[in-house]
């Protein structure tokens, strides 16, 4: 069970020069944590991932709008919402077919589908027009 209250809270504004920032603080989040450099560097690919679909898809590169991320840890793992207002994401219930879109030569259309396969959990909700953007990465057991 994760800890009630986050560790570590950050507010940013919704301006994607930010992105190389909370990446560094998610990585080194990562590690403090006890992930392994790679699994580190995926977990922040993953983050910036959801902040960047955030900012494009639910705030279209508005630099007004804010982003809150709360990472909580615990002996077992590291879980890490990402809270904002906008639009809510939605998800087509299609399989994402990556060979056809690297034939097309089409960028997009793989964020969710690389941060699912990087973490072991991703869940989106929606409450009183907040989202929610939960994941978490378990450590692996040795």
């Amino acid at each position: 069970m994760f800890p009630e209250k986050p560790q570590l809270s950050i507010n940013i504004p919704s301006k994607t020069d930010l992105l190389k920032m909370i990446v560094g603080i998610t990585k080194h989040v990562a590690t403090l944590n006890h992930f392994s450099n790679s699994d580190s560097q995926k977990i922040a690919l993953a983050v910036d991932e959801a902040i960047t679909n955030v900012m494009k898809h639910s705030y279209n590169y508005k630099k007004n709008e804010n982003v809150k991320l709360e990472y909580f840890s615990n002996t077992r793992g590291l879980k890490i919402k990402i809270i904002f207002r906008g639009i809510p994401p939605i998800f087509d219930t299609k399989s994402v077919d990556i060979n056809k879109l690297i034939k097309r030569k089409r960028k997009g259309g793989l964020g969710v589908k690389l941060i699912k396969s990087i973490m072991d959990s991703l869940i989106y909700k929606t409450v009183d027009d907040i989202n929610y953007c939960e994941m978490i990465k378990w450590k692996k057991k040795k």
